[in-house]
């Protein structure tokens, strides 16, 4: 069934970064691909089994230059990571196994 405006009571608001997010998507890390779109907020599901019981994930912000990152702590569970708009998560430096990132984003 295809999206029907008229079911969507939010749909003619304006997008903001504390409105809910309208597309929810897995990211996929990568160190050569920006996310498309640019994420306006991410949360992350660690699996209980992951090693050491924490998780990485580096990403960079949207108004960050290229070479500047953030390397983030994530323990096992789904949780929001801080408020920040991000437009790479990459694979250097996340851990693959155990973890499912994935972007809110208005459109």
């Amino acid at each position: 069934m295809p999206y029907d405006p008229a079911r969507d009571p939010l749909g003619g608001h304006a997008a903001s970064l504390s409105s809910p997010g309208r597309r929810l998507r897995t990211v996929t890390p990568s160190d050569v691909e920006d996310l498309d779109p640019y994420a306006k907020a991410l949360w992350v599901y660690v699996a209980p089994e992951v090693a050491g019981g924490v998780a990485h994930i580096r990403l960079t912000t949207v108004d960050a230059p290229d070479e500047e990152s953030v390397t983030l702590t994530a323990t096992p569970g789904l949780q929001p990571l801080p408020p920040c708009q991000v437009r790479r998560v990459w694979a250097t430096g996340t851990t693959a196994a155990g973890l499912a990132v994935f972007a809110l984003a208005d459109r």
